[in-house]
């Protein structure tokens, strides 16, 4: 059936399987220790840091820090770091 807005409703498609997640160890740093990871684009080097941001904002009132830098030298490696 088409709608008069060109919408299509289908019978019988399959829903495609949800997209790859990612988890990172927030939860397994201690004060001072790091995980790196190598970022495939800049999308996926954005989404490293909103993790990161969405960590401080949740556990902020626990005093959990985290902080995320490029590491030099590579063309796609972050570290994440726990420093509070």
């Amino acid at each position: 059936m088409t709608l008069d807005n060109g919408i299509k409703i289908l019978d019988g498609v399959d829903i495609p399987d949800a997209p790859e997640r990612r988890s990172y160890p927030f939860n397994l740093l201690e004060i001072g220790q790091c995980f790196m990871v190598d970022f495939d684009d800049q999308k996926h080097l954005n989404s490293i840091r909103s993790s990161v941001a969405g960590w401080n904002k949740k556990y902020r009132d626990e005093g959990r820090e985290y902080v995320a830098r490029r590491i030099p030298d590579t063309d796609s490696s972050v570290g994440v770091w726990r420093i509070s």
